[in-house]
């Protein structure tokens, strides 16, 4: 890797893995003053309007990746104009999202008290709140949030998230102030659109003084936009089904089970995000390597790569969901407390999601490295409405745990062995059985370890206390860890992988 490349790598991945922990940290101290502070129902507002406005989003359907992918090109060839006009096109098309955004999010006003079953704080308005989550959506788009696609598309996003992680520090600071002083949930909200304004003010800024050669100007020319357009049709599968797992779980919950199922709910998938962030770093420092050898080697090396990867997050994702499984309960008990407490069925399912997700991520790693996108175009659509209907059936007769069951059977189930199928067929040119085989004795180890990690915690380690839990986080630690040192850390496949991602190559 050019010292260039390299240098930018290692600059993107501590501002990546700062900006992660700061918003990992912060928010989660932020959700603890407003659960102990004011209520657990002014969590569950918070968790439903973000997913309402996440869905809201989905009319952005990958137009900012698509035009970031095209700017590679001309920066590193310096073709100002070309980056001048399409930067031109960043900002008409986000001018025109924003304003679709809008017009949706006004139109679903009259029926947000709907998604609501049961009692609403007495001092929130529901339209007035929910207005100010739509207007700290809206306000990027209108606000050079378009800019950022320069950083990206040059190799800086560390600086990008320079300015984030300091913005959000005022923010974070701001809002817990609020909370400690005057409880009052309004004003709190009503701090992030301030700052939002301010994020893409300072980045704006920022962007011209660094790049002062781009701006907006110019046309792009009609075989270009063909290509850009290619591209989004084939990313707005993937934009609108990671949307909606994402979020009408939390509508549906919301709708039928009330504010306080969403605070709890969310209260979980709150540390299962924080962590599937933390192994995306991983992800994120193997993506051009996986993307290169792809182009420059053979499949029998993309193959042994691929086996290598996925074992090795075999090891890791059998860890964490462990790890969940384990010590879920006894961390909601010391922090929110008994009562918020899901069940022991729910936990193990998320425990299960989290594995197969980051299996997921495995296959949708050396996809989009293949650009194969257009293959499995339905499967998005498919899987996301099967969750819909899955989430309003189930509900109604299993409440939560429904919900969870029918979005780890759509999001993984469903979704593995249609991608796995494709990835083989179109790429490697082969059947998947060896690697399933594989895949399945390792499934086995990791299940091995799971239950015995879980009887060591919940029967050799009875009872619920501080010091307990310390002693269950060190069992967790030790105990799966030392059997995948034993079965999967033993092949040299694995051993070589680790060794190439400890000097930055894979």
């Amino acid at each position: 890797m050019p010292d260039g490349r390299l240098k930018n790598s290692i600059r993107n991945t501590v501002s990546g893995i700062t900006s992660r922990m700061v918003t990992i940290f912060f928010p989660f101290i932020i959700r603890t003053v407003i659960i102990k502070k004011i209520g657990m129902d002014y969590a569950g507002l918070n968790g439903l309007f973000s997913s309402v406005l996440m869905m809201l989003s989905i009319s952005e359907l990958g137009f900012g990746s698509a035009l970031v992918y095209s700017m590679y090109k001309p920066i590193a060839e310096a073709d100002t104009e070309k980056v001048c006009a399409l930067l031109n096109l960043y900002k008409k098309i986000y001018h025109i999202v924003g304003c679709v955004i809008l017009a949706l999010g006004l139109a679903i006003l009259p029926f947000v008290r709907s998604f609501i079953n049961g009692e609403v704080p007495a001092d929130i308005n529901v339209y007035e709140l929910y207005l100010i989550f739509l207007l700290n959506t809206v306000i990027g788009y209108f606000m050079f949030s378009y800019k950022s696609g320069l950083l990206t598309a040059s190799q800086r996003e560390d600086i990008s998230n320079w300015i984030i992680i300091c913005v959000n520090l005022a923010m974070y600071a701001s809002q817990l102030l609020v909370l400690c002083l005057w409880k009052n949930y309004m004003v709190y909200v009503s701090v992030s659109p301030v700052f939002t304004v301010v994020t893409n003010l300072v980045r704006s800024f920022v962007v011209d003084r660094v790049y002062p050669q781009y701006r907006c100007r110019g046309s792009v020319e009609k075989n270009e936009l063909k290509g850009i357009y290619k591209n989004v049709i084939a990313l707005i599968g993937e934009r609108i089904g990671g949307t909606v797992l994402l979020s009408t779980d939390t509508i549906v919950i919301s709708s039928f089970l009330g504010l306080t199922a969403v605070a709890c709910y969310n209260n979980y998938y709150m540390i299962i995000s924080a962590v599937r962030n933390l192994v995306m770093v991983i992800f994120d420092s193997i993506r051009p390597s996986v993307g290169n050898s792809m182009v420059t080697e053979s499949l029998e090396k993309n193959y042994r790569d691929f086996c290598r990867i996925s074992s090795l997050f075999v090891w890791i994702s059998g860890f964490c969901s462990i790890s969940m499984m384990c010590l879920f309960q006894p961390f909601m008990r010391i922090w929110v407390g008994e009562e918020y407490l899901l069940s022991a069925a729910t936990v193990i399912m998320f425990g299960v999601y989290f594995f197969g997700w980051k299996m997921l991520d495995v296959l949708t790693l050396y996809r989009d490295a293949a650009g194969m996108w257009w293959y499995g175009k339905s499967r998005p659509y498919i899987v996301s409405v099967l969750n819909i209907i899955g989430d309003i059936l189930f509900v109604r007769f299993f409440g939560l745990d429904g919900v969870v069951f029918a979005t780890l059977f759509t999001s993984v189930c469903m979704s593995y062995p249609w991608l796995l199928g494709i990835l083989f067929k179109r790429y490697f040119k082969d059947r998947p059985w060896d690697y399933l085989k594989r895949l399945a004795l390792q499934c086995g180890v990791v299940v091995v370890a799971g239950v015995l990690t879980y009887f060591l915690c919940y029967r050799v380690v009875a009872g619920y206390s501080f010091v307990k839990f310390v002693i269950r986080i060190v069992i967790c630690a030790v105990v799966p860890n030392l059997i995948f040192m034993c079965t999967i850390g033993r092949n040299k496949d694995v051993h070589e992988l680790i060794s190439k991602l400890t000097r930055g190559r894979v």
